[in-house]
């Protein structure tokens, strides 16, 4: 009879999550949460790159938040930050979390998603463009098919409209074939793992989450291979009007010395630039927490994370600073839980 009771009220804890979103600043907002309350930080915070010229990524978290994440977090407890794979990034990531309290001794995950454009310059163009000097167009590339794909292939002796050219000047050929800078095609983010020093209590229970995830993810585990989110994802629960998506409006333009301008204008619906994808989130979640549990993000974006805990039965917690983020999270947060349940099975 007393298995029949624990039943009933897991049943009910199941179909009772909680969701709470806070719109204001992370370091103000947090202060509102109880201690020991929380128990796991899953977030994708901004990274101090500028991305696609937007202020809010142009620094780091201010650290106090990350006190107020430790404050919150249940003893034992895991949190998962998301990380450009730039060492300076990464160094001063952990170092902002070390320095909260966290125990930072842990390996990272990687989620590897294989897409994106490598950024080094082709040193022979643009020693002829700062001469002055015009290129002579030699063909084509065969394979050449849109400015996106073209646009994926930065460095190599082509144009953003498909052109083959050849060096001009002696000074350019000379340097032909070389390359300014070294950073390749991006295909991974860091997934920095670190814990809330527990003391006596013990995290087994975290561990054994590991057997919920599928095979594929298990034997290339700490590899977390996840395409980056299609727009019908992104848009899952969307009413609103298609907005243009970012400042730097896609698909954009590469020049020949590297540097990038706009381009066709796109509209979207979900129109914040850094969406990660609900499975990735999911996994992240499924690995440190068991239904019931309660997750947090204090850098909530469009609300993935928020998705990932609604479609695996756990109470949330979601705080985020911009307005116009706010209303994306709260279209996409509308969607019911069968909804999402439906949409992941395809």
């Amino acid at each position: 009879m007393e298995k029949e009771n624990l039943n009933q009220q897991h049943q009910k804890q199941r179909t009772n999550m909680e969701q709470h979103l806070l719109l204001g600043d992370s370091k103000e907002r947090l202060k509102e949460l109880k201690d020991n309350s929380v128990d796991l930080l899953a977030t994708d915070p901004p990274y101090a790159i500028g991305f696609m010229g937007k202020e809010w990524d142009k620094v780091l978290p201010d650290t106090e938040i990350w006190k107020e994440c430790y404050r919150v977090l249940k003893p034992g407890s895991f949190i998962a930050v998301m990380s450009s794979p730039r060492s300076d990034v990464l160094y001063r990531m952990i170092k902002d979390l070390e320095d909260a309290g966290f125990d930072m001794s842990f390996s990272p995950l990687l989620w590897t998603y294989h897409t994106g454009f490598p950024k080094a310059s082709d040193t022979s163009k643009m020693i002829d463009k700062r001469l002055g000097a015009e290129r002579e167009v030699v063909g084509k590339n065969p394979n050449h098919r849109t400015l996106q794909e073209t646009n994926s292939m930065v460095g190599e002796p082509h144009s953003a409209d498909g052109s083959i050219t050849i060096p001009s000047t002696d000074l350019a050929k000379k340097y032909d074939g070389s390359k300014l800078g070294f950073q390749p095609k991006p295909a991974i983010e860091h997934i920095i793992i670190g814990m809330k020093p527990h003391g006596q209590k013990s995290y087994i229970d975290n561990v054994l989450n590991f057997e919920a995830l599928p095979d594929n993810i298990k034997m290339t585990y700490p590899f977390l291979q996840v395409p980056k989110p299609a727009k019908k994802e992104k848009d899952l629960g969307m009413t609103g009007e298609e907005k243009i998506s970012q400042k730097l409006k896609m698909p954009y333009k590469v020049q020949q010395d590297g540097t990038i301008t706009e381009g066709i204008p796109t509209l979207r619906k979900n129109f914040h630039p850094t969406t990660k994808p609900v499975k990735l989130m999911s996994y992240i979640i499924t690995l440190f927490t068991r239904e019931g549990d309660w997750v947090l993000d204090p850098f909530l974006g469009s609300g993935t994370t928020g998705l990932g805990a609604k479609l695996l039965n756990r109470n949330f917690i979601g705080v985020e600073r911009e307005p116009e983020y706010m209303e994306i999270i709260e279209e996409r947060l509308s969607v019911s839980r069968d909804e999402l349940i439906k949409f992941f099975k395809k």
